[in-house]
């Protein structure tokens, strides 16, 4: 089976217009990143019991992965966050997409927001089993 993809045209911003694909990382790229990433959080120092107010709701889910994400070591998450940009390919004007070039001089990406934008769809595309109410496991 094909690795998904999604692909994300950034409509404001000094990229307006510019097109990027974002495909899936492959299984064990993906494993060990997940691990790293829970591990990381695990190291984070959030005491999970009662963390979390269930009439917060939603709220207090952003609150809890904030808390938690803002004691992640800077350099491990660093490493993560860059890890997701390893799946993202620009789409020129020819349509052929290519590896993304990223450097403080300039690149593909000019803007910030797409920056994140671009990290959080990769992120979505990892995680989007925990969201549409199956997991690779509940295909029974």
């Amino acid at each position: 089976m094909a690795r998904k993809t999604k692909v994300v045209t950034i409509d404001s911003g000094r990229d307006a217009g510019k097109t990027f694909q974002i495909t899936e990382m492959p299984l064990l790229q993906a494993d060990r990143w997940a691990q790293q990433a829970l591990f990381a959080l695990a190291k984070s120092g959030i005491d999970n019991p009662g963390a979390i107010d269930p009439s917060e709701g939603m709220l207090g889910m952003a609150r809890f992965a904030l808390q938690a994400l803002g004691n992640i070591d800077p350099v491990i998450g660093n490493e993560l966050m860059n890890e997701l940009l390893t799946c993202i390919e620009i789409i020129p004007s020819g349509g052929v997409s290519r590896e993304l070039v990223l450097n403080d001089d300039g690149g593909d990406i000019e803007d910030l927001k797409t920056l994140f934008t671009l990290r959080k769809e990769a992120l979505i595309l990892h995680l989007d089993f925990l969201t549409d109410g199956s997991s690779p496991d509940m295909s029974k």
